[in-house]
Parts: C-alpha cells; structure tokens; sequence
C-alpha cells in the first residue's frame, strides 16, 4: 500500500494529516494534537481557555479558528 504525506506549507491550513503522526488521523497544523480531541471538548461545553490548558502545544488562536471552522462547515474533504 502506498504511503501520502499531506505536507502543507500555506498559513491557511489549520488541520493536516501525515501517515507518520497520530496514525494519519487530522491534527492541529504544527501539534501532535487530533482535531477529533479539540472538538470533543468543545461540544462539551469546554470553553477556549480550558482546552488551551489540556493541550498547551495548540496555541489559542487555532483553538478558536478550528472551532469556528467546524461551526461553519460540518463536512470538511481530507485530502491523503
């Protein structure tokens, strides 16, 4: 089976997925850090500040453009 690594060099690009991390699941450009994480969070009701502190390798603002993105779209096209 071949292997892709989705490299990603443009700011606008906030979730990337490389087989190598996490398995190849969605993380947080830049982190170690699932989406699948922040978002449980945040539908739990966790504010911004809370989820910052559970994983301090994700700054804020990406914290609050993912959740924003999410809310807008609730179908995102992963590209491996």
């Amino acid at each position: 089976m071949d292997r892709f690594r989705v490299v990603i060099m443009s700011e606008e690009y906030l979730i990337v997925s490389d087989p190598d991390v996490c398995g190849g699941k969605p993380v947080v450009r830049g982190t170690r850090v699932p989406v699948q994480y922040i978002l449980e969070l945040s539908s739990k009701g966790r504010s911004v500040d809370y989820i910052q502190e559970q994983y301090p390798t994700v700054p804020k603002d990406l914290i609050e453009k993912i959740i924003e993105l999410m809310n807008k779209n609730r179908l995102i096209k992963i590209s491996y």
